[in-house]
């Protein structure tokens, strides 16, 4: 045995760090969903309204059995998944976006603030989109009771309710969700390059490990989230509203992504999500 392989033998190896271990399971995952949300905004977009097109066709010539729990308005999916989907869509998205930030951003402390930012101006068009959605069902429903009579006092006075367009909320809260997923989730496309530049720079790798793998985890939580909206799509459309009401819930959210971040967010209004394409942002 040589003196030199003794001397290596001797010399304590630095033990890896718990977060840099690699997981299949997640890497698994990562892979997957890596394929769905980095398809094109814009492809994502065209198929949502000719989906939403198509299960209306289907809706209308098909009778559907609407017995089934997970249809139910009461099941525990639809009373604390969709009428609270705006909440998991913040706690998802906005760790995802404040992470992958502080790691395209090691320099630059207030970035990953502006760029959280984008989920606060998405949260004041849905709010502002769903208020408006109430008042066009107001404005076009009717009691033969009197016109401004709302739907409780319309009851109460025994009078027939005739009910309005109800634009469907929940088909534009779940596809706009799934834009922002879409478009937040470039910033993890080219990941790799960030890596590098921390090796390169003898940055702090373990900081820099557990870093990657909260990216990873909320990265894969929007896939799941992805998943989740597709099924509830397809729930909304075949069990409620009608055609108009889902395809102008479904124009509408396309209309706030087109709007902020094909728009507003290239031409100025905060920083456009990340689109690393060269090491020069690390």
């Amino acid at each position: 045995m040589s003196t030199k392989r003794k001397s290596s033998e001797l010399t304590p190896r630095r033990p890896a760090s718990p977060s840099s271990t690699p997981n299949a399971v997640l890497g698994i995952f990562v892979a997957i969903a890596r394929k769905i949300l980095f398809i094109d905004a814009r492809k994502i977009a065209v198929f949502y309204l000719l989906f939403v097109t198509l299960l209306s066709f289907i809706e209308s010539r098909v009778e559907l059995d609407s017995t089934y729990y997970l249809v139910q308005k009461h099941s525990v999916l639809n009373q604390y998944g969709v009428k609270m989907g705006w909440f998991w869509t913040l706690v998802i998205v906005g760790p995802f976006i404040w992470f992958a930030s502080k790691a395209h951003n090691r320099r630059e402390r207030d970035q990953p603030i502006i760029d959280v930012c984008r989920l606060g101006v998405a949260t004041l068009l849905w709010y502002v989109s769903v208020q408006f959605f109430h008042k066009v069902y107001a404005a076009t429903s009717s009691c033969d009771k009197g016109r401004r009579l709302t739907r409780t006092q319309c009851s109460e006075k025994e009078g027939v309710w005739t009910p309005g367009y109800d634009i469907s909320g929940h088909c534009f809260l779940m596809i706009y969700s799934v834009l922002i997923m879409a478009e937040e989730a470039i910033a993890f496309r080219h990941y790799q390059q960030v890596t590098d530049a921390v090796h390169q720079m003898d940055g702090d790798r373990e900081a820099h490990d557990r870093l990657t793998r909260l990216i990873q985890y909320f990265f894969v939580a929007m896939l799941f989230l992805t998943a989740f909206w597709f099924k509830q799509i397809i729930i909304s459309v075949l069990y409620y509203h009608l055609f108009i009401e889902e395809f102008l819930g479904a124009l509408t959210a396309i209309g706030c992504w087109f709007l902020t971040y094909r728009i507003a967010y290239p031409a100025g209004l905060l920083a456009p999500p990340i689109r690393r394409t060269t090491s020069k942002r690390a």
